[in-house]
């Protein structure tokens, strides 16, 4: 939702709307791909994987979440099963 206000109040209805990426899109990762950011997330994740416990982030937890959340790992789904394709 927030990327979706950024849209509309940063861009679409700016009356100085931010600058385009060198291949004319719209970018909403900015804040997430500045140096600093990246730079932190680099540090925890390797604390994530140096931790044999897992205790620091229950990342296998968060994962399973998200996948199921996007359609994916959904219990009773074979995924090795061929489908029709329209």
């Amino acid at each position: 939702i927030q990327q979706m206000i950024r849209l509309f109040r940063d861009y679409f209805y700016a009356a100085d709307p931010k600058p385009l990426d060198p291949a004319g899109r719209i970018r909403l990762d900015d804040w997430e791909m500045r140096d600093d950011v990246q730079a932190e997330v680099a540090e925890l994740w390797q604390q994530i994987h140096d931790d044999p416990s897992r205790k620091l982030n229950e990342i296998d937890e968060f994962r399973n979440e998200f996948l199921r959340h996007h359609g994916f790992e959904m219990p009773g789904v074979d995924y090795d099963q061929d489908v029709e394709v329209f």
